[in-house]
């Protein structure tokens, strides 16, 4: 093993018994390893990269977990088989793929990890318990056809969660998304009210009559579904004869969610554009219809990061097909800028507004409100305070950059990157506290923006005068150093070029850039 300083890489050999420093940053696990046993990395709250080995067949129990999700990058090796309980429990803060050939997850092994989605794989046969528990930012979950029991708590606190299915015929635990006291808000409980019975009711029956809907939703665990859509969208009949003049109209149907199969792909943990295609152009209004939350593909497409060239796609798509179409942009942010999404991911968001749909409008007044709010999917102070920062930024970077004066800007990006945001619970004693605590910081932001935009037309009036002023003393100076030069000479002067050359000469813009500013208290 050998590490030089917090941020050098430690390789874990798993020899003599030593286990990294508290402050580790990096670590490669060396091929030699096999099994990395119980709780080698636990609470290694600084634990950002994970290099994991060719080789390594175990995560033992609490391996990584309680690492604040400090982890934002990490490798999962084909060799991996297990995944012991609570391996990464409140450690990761990145999507993670499990390949196919990993047979065994334990109870809480994901447990309060920060991650928009997760496929189950096909070798799993039963959802442990609280494997899920407290991963309020996972908005879609694939489970595989051959699961057979889903175990108690196991969506405990899974806020954001939708779209997911459960296989029929599974065996399904109590309180698998509400306790007893049915306390846990979800965005499933909007749907189908506090009852544990009857969200797994819907989902058992989510696909009933609806073929294309569940081919795209198990696309992951099935080889040549493009091919398999074909043929299903277009209707066979005798001895696989296409009836071109029929096609499956539940492609064109909503699920028990509202979603159609545009938006389930959206969701998806794979996504191959020739199947986009095909969607799209056999049922084109998937694009503009809203699920039960309002939501169109577009939001889940960004929400979950899906590639570059399927936001393309998409964009493409809306422009050629329903080029007068109005999105809900504040409605997406607001979906977005409540959960852990990854900033990233809401700055392409932003991105894409900007450049492709200028003249629709976002209500950030509303979205400023909502952003100040403590959040419950935020788990550490720091995070909150730097995303709050983030967020107001967006809010108002639009008013930053019409500000006259450097100086000016520099201070509204002070007083962001230093304001003290503060995160509470929900419904914790300190909630109203936070939530004070950001309104005034939000507010005091806003009149500092609203003060420089009233100084702005007395600055107007100080700059014409004093640009007179400048301009008048240039060209007397002029006259009386042309005067003592050319006293006793008879010239014919253009006197409408000596007054230009004098205002470019005066010295205004420099004065007025770099002194009129500090005229007006910052």
């Amino acid at each position: 093993m050998s590490a030089e300083g917090s941020n050098a890489v430690f390789v874990y050999t798993g020899l003599g018994g030593k286990y990294a420093a508290q402050d580790v940053v990096r670590v490669r696990v060396d091929p030699s390893v096999t099994s990395i046993p119980a709780k080698s990395f636990h609470e290694r709250k600084k634990l950002t990269e994970v290099e994991l080995c060719e080789g390594l067949v175990e995560i033992g129990f609490c391996s990584f977990a309680e690492c604040d999700n400090s982890i934002t990058k990490i490798n999962i090796p084909n060799s991996l088989r297990r995944i012991i309980d609570g391996a990464f429990r409140t450690s990761l803060r990145t999507p993670i793929r499990l390949h196919d050939g990993i047979a065994v997850i334990g109870e809480g092994a994901f447990g309060a990890c920060i991650f928009t989605n997760f496929r189950v794989p096909p070798l799993i046969t039963e959802i442990p318990k609280r494997v899920f528990y407290n991963c309020k930012s996972m908005f879609s979950l694939e489970i595989p056809e051959n699961v057979i029991r889903i175990r108690y708590y196991s969506f405990y606190y899974c806020h954001c969660l939708r779209n997911v299915a459960f296989p029929s015929g599974s065996a399904v635990g109590d309180y698998i998304f509400f306790d007893d006291l049915n306390e846990v808000n979800t965005d499933l409980s909007e749907l189908f009210g506090y009852s544990n019975e009857n969200i797994t009711d819907e989902l058992w029956h989510r696909f009933d009559g609806l073929p294309i809907h569940k081919l795209v939703y198990y696309q992951s665990y099935n080889q040549g579904v493009l091919q398999i859509l074909i043929a299903a969208i277009n209707m066979r009949s005798g001895e696989g004869q296409t009836l071109l003049s029929e096609m499956d109209p539940s492609g064109n149907q909503q699920d028990c969610l509202g979603m159609t199969p545009l938006h389930i792909l959206t969701c998806s943990s794979v996504h191959d554009l020739e199947v986009y295609r095909l969607i799209v152009e056999k049922y084109p209004a998937n694009l503009i219809t809203e699920d039960r939350w309002g939501a169109l593909p577009l939001l889940y497409a960004f929400w979950g990061a899906a590639p570059t060239e399927i936001i393309q796609f998409l964009l493409d798509s809306y422009q050629s097909l329903y080029p007068g179409h109005v999105f809900n942009w504040t409605m997406m942010l607001k979906t977005m800028g409540r959960t852990d999404t990854p900033k990233e991911s809401i700055a392409k968001l932003l991105h894409v507004k900007q450049i492709h749909f200028t003249e629709q409008l976002i209500d950030w007044d509303h979205l400023l409100d909502e952003f100040m709010r403590p959040s419950s999917f935020s788990f550490d102070g720091a995070l909150f305070r730097e995303r709050m920062q983030f967020l107001v930024m967006c809010g108002i970077s639009e008013r930053v950059e019409c500000l006259a004066f450097k100086v000016w800007r520099e201070c509204i990006f002070n007083m962001i990157h230093t304001a003290a945001f503060t995160w509470a619970p929900d419904y914790s004693r300190e909630h109203l506290t936070a939530h004070n605590n950001n309104r005034s910081i939000i507010h005091a932001i806003c009149a500092k923006l609203d003060h420089f935009d009233d100084s702005l037309p007395k600055l107007k009036n100080v700059t014409e005068v004093l640009e007179l002023a400048l301009w008048k003393t240039r060209i007397n100076e002029n006259n009386h150093e042309w005067g003592a030069t050319h006293c006793r000479k008879r010239i014919k002067t253009n006197e409408a070029s000596i007054r230009r050359q004098c205002r470019i000469t005066c010295g205004a813009d420099v004065i007025i850039g770099h002194v009129l500013p500090f005229l007006i208290p910052v």
